[in-house]
């Protein structure tokens, strides 16, 4: 079986990696082997980098601030990141938004825009960004965080379910397009316990005159492992991915959901 430590010198970049998903992967990564690159839109990620520098004093890290909707910041950043490190190995593309539930009849062409932009138009930037410089080292990995639900669509939430349906098959489209030299796979989570998570609880909670206690235990009692996963649990599935120890893998897309899709 292959190994989950990377080979010493290894390079990965998160975006959204000021976030629970983002910043779990981050320290995964790090525990691991590799040096890290943090991309987040989000000022705060100069402060999860300095947290992650103190408890992993032997690898390297570095934060960059960046749109991953926007071209021009998407390239500024590639160059950035290409002075700073010199290489890249692996691409973790975490950064994601959920949608304000709406109706199709009632939804905004601006929300719909602004969910696919982050959650499929950021994807396809940065992955087109650091293609060359995966490629220029000998290869690498790329691993997209979808959804469960890019599995089916939902009512109320069209767009997010589109971006993240959209996002599994353009990876797949990636894994095709540069193999041998690079794997590229998605992870699909299911309910994890993160802010994101939980500000979308409290949100309903109001909307259905419920307390957060309750709303949560009305969600969480339909995962049949009884419980929302912890944020460490897509980093393990994302560091898997992108590890010697998944070597043959690529195209893929690995369920961590706790059993509320079965695909």
């Amino acid at each position: 079986m292959g190994s989950l430590t990377f080979p010493a010198g290894q390079v990965a970049l998160v975006t959204g990696a000021a976030g629970g998903i983002g910043t779990a992967t981050v320290h995964r990564y790090a525990e691991a082997g590799a040096d890290v690159a943090l991309v987040d839109a989000h000022p705060g990620v100069h402060e999860t980098t300095r947290a992650a520098a103190r408890a992993f004093p032997g690898r390297t890290f570095h934060s960059f601030v960046a749109d991953v909707t926007d071209e021009a910041s998407v390239a500024a950043m590639a160059r950035a990141v290409a002075e700073r490190f010199g290489r890249l190995d692996h691409l973790a593309l975490v950064a994601g938004v959920l949608q304000d539930a709406a109706a199709v009849e009632d939804l905004s062409l601006a929300e719909w825009n602004r969910v696919l932009g982050v959650n499929l138009t950021g994807p396809f930037l940065v992955s087109r960004a650091f293609v060359p410089l995966l490629r220029a080292g000998g290869g690498g990995t790329i691993v997209s965080v979808a959804s469960f639900w890019g599995r089916s669509g939902r009512a109320l939430f069209s767009s997010y379910c589109t971006s993240k349906a959209a996002l599994i098959v353009f990876t797949q489209a990636l894994a095709d397009e540069l193999a041998p030299l690079v794997r590229a796979n998605t992870v699909c989570p299911g309910n994890i316990d993160t802010g994101m998570h939980r500000q979308a609880l409290r949100r309903e909670a109001e909307e259905r005159g419920v307390t957060f206690d309750e709303m949560k235990k009305t969600e969480w009692d339909k995962i049949p492992l009884r419980a929302a996963g912890a944020p460490e649990t897509i980093a393990d599935a994302v560091v898997y991915l992108s590890s010697p120890a998944s070597s043959y893998i690529t195209g893929a897309s690995l369920d961590v959901n706790g059993g509320v899709v079965f695909h």
